[in-house]
């Protein structure tokens, strides 16, 4: 999709030097989940954890079976590096089920044979039983939760821009307000839940490692020896200070950049569509004139009636709200494509495959389709009688 030799863009770019590259939003900000998590090792170990749990249930049907009959409200699913709803769907399987899921942990510990299955049985159950593991589920769940409903309004294709860019001003004001005061609560949660399973809600001891001096002129670094704040400082914080900086909107003093960057991508030649000083020049009073409950529509609309004052304006405007915001839905069309041309089908001509490929796409007009007429126009067309 995203290729700049061979992939789509570079195709259409070649037909139009002018068009715009929209990367997916809802896939961008799954990446900035995505870095802001591979930002602290703990995260990654957390992560990591989860995705051993599903492993060792789902590796044996025997397994599984024990799992089921320990829990019954949700299933442990494997979470995706790039799809951070599959992580959603993996935390919660484990946050409401943590007792649920120790039991199991510990009758696979008990009846297994295998001394490998049994090393990671424990392996598990001691690192679920810990409070800190606990406190991350609190966490993350809390996290990701908010996240997911951003998410989801960016993967809609009726979504309107105006709608996504107050909720993700509003994730960016949540995730502040988290960053303050999210901590105290979710220890209270944890001390809670810990208590219902019969967990001490405390931190294990860790012992720190103090760096050797080389010279005596070396300032030593101090390490927070308080467990609980040093989660805060290492873990918590990290992570949601290095998503709070990505999600930041760009500043003011930044637009007079962006216009001669917008001026450069619809520029073709000796021809250009914009120009970058008048469109900066027109946004410094425009921004005056335009009200903060004024929607991008409202806004093109006050600009025609002004008779041409703001042309260059009118003609950004008028392309951004042509682009599209997300880019989910032409992502999806392309991963039917493996279920359609599977091993199976791997013969299939290219005007067959684009034929099945339509049909997947509008699936709700296919459903709509009479199928005993279809059969009946192809009986007519491919019919072969001799009258005599």
């Amino acid at each position: 999709m995203i290729g700049l030799y061979k992939g789509v863009q570079s195709r259409i770019l070649q037909n139009n030097p002018r068009a715009f590259f929209v990367p997916c939003s809802a896939h961008s900000l799954n990446l900035v989940l995505r870095n802001s998590a591979k930002s602290s090792t703990k995260a990654i170990t957390f992560f990591g954890y989860l995705g051993r749990i599903y492993n060792l249930f789902s590796a044996s049907t025997h397994r599984w079976d024990i799992f089921k009959s320990h829990c019954n409200l949700y299933i442990v699913k494997q979470w995706s590096e790039t799809r951070w709803e599959s992580r959603i769907n993996s935390v919660k399987a484990i946050r409401f089920q943590v007792k649920n899921i120790m039991h199991a942990l510990s009758e696979i510990l008990e009846t297994s044979d295998d001394p490998i299955t049994k090393s990671e049985a424990l392996s598990l159950l001691n690192e679920v039983g810990s409070f800190e593991f606990l406190l991350s589920l609190i966490i993350w769940y809390e996290l990701l939760t908010e996240v997911n409903i951003v998410s989801k309004n960016f993967q809609n294709p009726n979504t309107q821009l105006d709608v996504s860019t107050n909720m993700l001003k509003g994730l960016i004001v949540f995730l502040e307000k988290y960053r303050d005061n999210g901590f105290e609560k979710a220890m209270e949660t944890a001390n809670q839940l810990a208590i219902s399973i019969e967990i001490k809600p405390t931190f294990n001891e860790v012992r720190y490692r103090k760096k050797k001096r080389c010279f005596s002129y070396e300032s030593v670094d101090e390490t927070l020896q308080d467990p609980q704040q040093n989660f805060r400082t290492q873990y918590f914080l990290v992570i949601l200070d290095s998503a709070i900086i990505k999600l930041k909107i760009t500043p003011d003093d930044e637009i007079r950049k962006h216009c001669q960057d917008l001026q450069i991508i619809l520029t073709d030649g000796e021809d250009k569509d914009i120009d970058a000083v008048d469109l900066f020049e027109e946004l410094l009073i425009l921004r005056e004139m335009v009200d903060n409950n004024m929607t991008t529509s409202q806004t093109l609309k006050l600009v025609k009636n002004s008779l041409g004052s703001f042309s260059n304006v009118e003609v950004a405007l008028r392309i951004l709200l042509t682009i599209p915001i997300a880019s989910a839905g032409a992502e999806r069309s392309f991963s039917k494509l493996k279920l359609i041309k599977n091993f199976l089908r791997n013969s299939l001509s290219q005007f067959k495959l684009a034929g099945l490929a339509l049909i997947a796409i509008e699936s709700e007009i296919g459903d709509s389709l009479s199928l005993e007429n279809i059969l009946d126009t192809f009986a007519a067309q491919k019919a072969r009688k001799k009258m005599f």
